[in-house]
């Protein structure tokens, strides 16, 4: 399975993260909303799994946090390139996001203490207490209203014609004996009572009415019970009276009103307190948030520039090899590039100093060898040739004459063509650069050596159709035939070279030519000296061949390396594009 790298695993995390906070902030506006606040009071109360979902967010946040905090902390113990900087950055940003939270959390904290001051008003207790007294008034004066009513039937009319009488402010009479053991009803004048006598009577013996009148609820209907007295009868009596549902609706909200307040008034500090919390819970996941944010940002700009001073560092102690290998984005990666570019020019450029420096020794070498050589071989050859011409002796030793003068010749003839070869190494021509559609050249190469090996098996590869790079074609071509002859060279019976064009990978303008066979390799001891001017492997031949490849190579700004394992070796050729 193939593993994340560090900055993908850290990019996941940033963006979970973000979604996490995106799905509570868009909860925390829907509660705002749509819940009222004592509501939500007690949701966050009662709600365990709430409150440990915001608890655990704060966890993580504060674990992410602390965790970037420690890596700092060490980075700077360790003194390593660019925590200085990382840590003055992650403080300026964190002063940045700190600037709008201050003065939120102290209007906030005072609005908080103005509004809930506002809930405790004198007056609202005041006004509360009166509602309630006036309807205990309302009460009493229903309750005197049936008590002269009955008194004034009990008055006028004898006993007997109580039973018959109709009353306006009572809905029934009940009788309870002087034992208190038995009650029963004298008539009821409501038929909603009439459903509720057996209750209405079990509460009249069971419950002593100590006041003028005592309300009950039956089945969500209330009541007054009201005690009262009848002079013909030593029994007594309890008048029951029906409120209104709207009388009962408004009074029950008043008493309901007034005892939440009271409770709310008790409750006065903790709910100052729970809100204070409540804005911590709410605004401390965002500034973790903030602060992780700001120890991320830092760490994305200073990475890059702490791996750049690295690199520059390298690059002074003359190790123009290093390569950054970081992952930037925007003007920083274009930076990186810029460097590698640079860095890569100068190691080009070292070598090909250094190679015009060698060049130029083995060209004098080559101009002093070819001029001592070339002096003395034509009297030589000429010599042998007069000697041969003149002699008119024995035809026997002519004979052996004729073939050693011959073979004088013939050698003389091949040390020419080699101080020739070294007199063109020294008056190599100058490139004549332009711009030039290398997959033209490649195919044209492919065409060619198709027809002169048979017995070889190539294959062409590119992946566009047009690579224009800024070359000397006949050179390049050259160079790549060179190379190719090499590897035929090199290859056992049934060979396989495979030419290959394609844009350089990691290096952004650049195209590779690449030349690639399954020979024997290249032994490790002579690695470095493949492209050392006279020097061969093989038997024949001045070993100039690789070493004019390498020339026409820096002459066009290209650079050329090679990779070689047993049973396959690549020469790779990189030039610019036009």
């Amino acid at each position: 399975m193939k593993k994340l790298k560090p900055y993908k695993r850290g990019n996941i995390l940033l963006i979970t993260l973000i979604i996490i906070f995106l799905i509570y902030f868009s909860a925390i506006i829907y509660f705002s909303f749509t819940i009222e606040t004592v509501t939500l009071f007690n949701a966050l109360y009662k709600s365990k799994l709430l409150v440990w979902s915001i608890f655990s967010l704060l966890i993580i946040m504060l674990f992410l946090v602390l965790f970037n905090i420690a890596q700092l902390v060490i980075d700077r113990v360790k003194k390593k390139e660019g925590t200085k900087f990382r840590i003055r950055l992650t403080f300026f940003f964190l002063i940045i996001a700190s600037i709008p939270l201050m003065p939120l959390s102290v209007v906030s904290n005072n609005w908080i203490s103005k509004s809930v001051n506002l809930l405790f008003i004198s007056g609202i207790d005041t006004a509360l207490r009166d509602a309630v007294e006036i309807s205990k008034r309302l009460y009493d004066k229903l309750s005197a209203e049936s008590k002269r009513e009955w008194e004034a039937l009990c008055r006028d009319c004898p006993e007997s014609g109580i039973a018959d009488a109709q009353f306006q402010n009572i809905d029934a009479v009940f009788f309870v004996e002087t034992s208190g053991n038995k009650v029963y009803s004298m008539f009821v004048e409501n038929d909603r009572v009439d459903t509720d006598l057996e209750e209405l009577g079990s509460l009249i013996i069971s419950d002593t009415i100590e006041d003028t009148w005592k309300k009950v609820n039956i089945k969500n209907i209330e009541y007054l019970l009201i005690p009262a007295r009848n002079e013909n009868n030593p029994d007594s009596v309890t008048l029951v009276r029906m409120i209104s549902s709207d009388i009962s609706n408004y009074t029950m909200s008043i008493i309901e009103g007034l005892q939440n307040y009271r409770r709310l008034k008790i409750m006065r500090k903790p709910i100052k307190g729970f809100v204070v919390i409540l804005f911590i819970f709410v605004t401390l996941p965002f500034v973790l948030l903030s602060f992780y944010l700001s120890l991320i940002i830092s760490k994305e700009v200073t990475v890059p520039i702490r791996e750049l001073v690295i690199a520059t560092q390298k690059v002074s102690n003359d190790d123009l090899d290093y390569r950054i290998r970081l992952d930037a984005k925007d003007e920083l990666s274009l930076l990186i590039d810029s460097f590698n570019n640079m860095t890569e020019e100068l190691r080009l450029n070292k070598k090909l100093l250094k190679y015009s420096e060698r060049s130029a020794a083995w060209q004098d070498i080559a101009r002093k060898i070819a001029h001592e050589i070339k002096n003395p071989l034509t009297p030589i050859k000429l010599s042998a040739e007069r000697m041969l011409r003149l002699y008119e002796g024995d035809d026997k030793f002519r004979i052996i004459l004729s073939k050693g003068i011959e073979t004088i010749i013939t050698e003389v003839n091949n040390i020419t063509s080699m101080v020739n070869e070294f007199s063109r190494f020294t008056r190599f021509p100058d490139s004549k650069l332009e711009k030039y559609d290398i997959i033209t050249m490649v195919n044209e190469i492919y065409n060619f050596v198709q027809n002169a090996y048979k017995n070889v098996e190539f294959s062409l590869y590119h992946n566009q159709k047009e690579m224009y790079l800024f070359v000397d074609r006949y050179q390049v071509r050259r160079a790549v035939l060179n190379i190719i002859y090499n590897s035929v060279d090199a290859l056992p019976d049934n060979g396989r070279i495979d030419i290959s064009c394609y844009p350089s990978e990691g290096r952004k303008g650049f195209y590779t030519i690449s030349i690639k066979d399954n020979g024997s390799g290249i032994d490790d001891e002579i690695m470095g000296k493949i492209f050392n001017p006279y020097f061969s492997t093989k038997g024949k031949g001045a070993g100039l061949g690789l070493a004019i490849v390498e020339k026409i190579v820096f002459d066009n700004k290209g650079r050329i390396w090679f990779e070689s394992f047993p049973g396959n070796t690549t020469f790779y050729m990189e030039f610019c594009k036009a």
